[in-house]
């Protein structure tokens, strides 16, 4: 077989690995790599110059474009509303199962599951400070509020 038609095929190869993969540029940079070993094997140059030129470009977009890649790439994480309650204060208004540490507080407005990083029960009435949110339930700390001395 022709040399030529290794090429094409490591070309049309890349190109449909590519267009299937879920991530994005797996395998374009073969695809760059053969179309300069086709564009030699067009020339006739030796077999041996195609493969090492192949390999050779290949790699060279690899270390030139990977980086530009990765940057363009990059998702920010964008903050959900539920995101925005870290950090604000609520309260407990109900026990739900005091053996898994489990209740309900609300929070501007809206009821929420929660639990405290030990597990443990807050009574109802607590303030609490949401620390963060693991799936739909928030994990939550009491709010110390310092007491004032007497004037």
């Amino acid at each position: 077989m022709s040399m030529i038609w290794v090429w094409l095929i490591v070309i049309v190869v890349a190109v449909i690995l590519e267009s299937i993969s879920p991530i994005q540029l797996v395998s374009i940079w073969a695809a760059l790599g053969g179309i300069a070993a086709l564009a030699l094997s067009f020339c006739r140059v030796d077999i041996w110059i195609q493969v090492i030129v192949f390999f050779a470009v290949t790699i060279l977009m690899i270390a030139l474009t990977r980086p530009l890649a990765r940057k363009l790439t990059k998702f920010k994480k964008t903050a959900t509303n539920a995101d925005m309650n870290i950090g604000k204060i609520g309260k407990v208004t109900k026990i739900v199962d005091e053996d898994l540490g489990v209740f309900r507080v609300k929070v501007e407005n809206n009821d929420w599951s929660a639990t405290t990083e030990a597990k443990t029960v807050l009574p109802v009435g607590t303030e609490i400070s949401v620390l963060r949110i693991e799936g739909v339930k928030l994990i939550v700390a009491p709010v110390n509020k310092p007491k004032l001395a007497k004037a």
